[in-house]
């Protein structure tokens, strides 16, 4: 089942604190390009989160990279729903970015009271012809750690303790 586009006051999904109409919202729709690597990676965690904006994650993908069989449908099809995002390092020098990031969500399949599990990513971006597109990313192992623990904030950013969200 697809997410309506977020009403203009709604928090965006990226997690910059800003709403969605003033952050990742312009990107979504072609009115601006994302200005970083870090700014291109939140537009797409949106674009996920929000879903149904497949089209939009298959042209800032970068073509020598991108599966030649994937397409904006495919694309447009969730298996998950995006609970948060945390940035945890971004850096470009010249046309080429990395940003390592942390992408919590639970499996559509998943009970209600299933715990969140958490996408571990360290991405590379490539900047030609003025616009960053993602080349590829390296997904860290699991790790016990990336479990939140019961009294610890969820990561879904509920601004709750994890065992009165999404932990058990």
């Amino acid at each position: 089942m697809h997410q309506t586009t977020p009403p203009a006051t709604f928090p965006c999904p990226c997690g910059s604190g800003l709403g969605y109409a003033d952050c990742c919202q312009p990107h979504h729709r072609g009115e601006t390009l994302p200005a970083t690597p870090e700014a291109l990676m939140r537009s797409r965690y949106s674009a996920f989160a929000i879903g149904n904006l497949g089209h939009y994650l298959y042209h800032t993908w970068d073509p020598d990279t991108r599966d030649t069989a994937l397409t904006p449908e495919l694309l447009d099809q969730r298996d998950c729903d995006w609970l948060g995002l945390e940035i945890l390092a971004s850096s470009a020098r010249g046309s080429q970015g990395t940003v390592t990031f942390k992408a919590h969500y639970r499996p559509l399949t998943a009970t209600s009271g299933a715990d969140a599990s958490v996408l571990h990513e360290r991405s590379r971006f490539r900047r030609r012809q003025g616009r960053w597109r993602y080349l590829d990313g390296e997904i860290a192992p699991s790790a016990a750690s990336n479990v939140p623990q019961r009294n610890a904030p969820c990561p879904c950013g509920s601004g709750k303790k994890a065992k009165r969200c999404c932990h058990p």
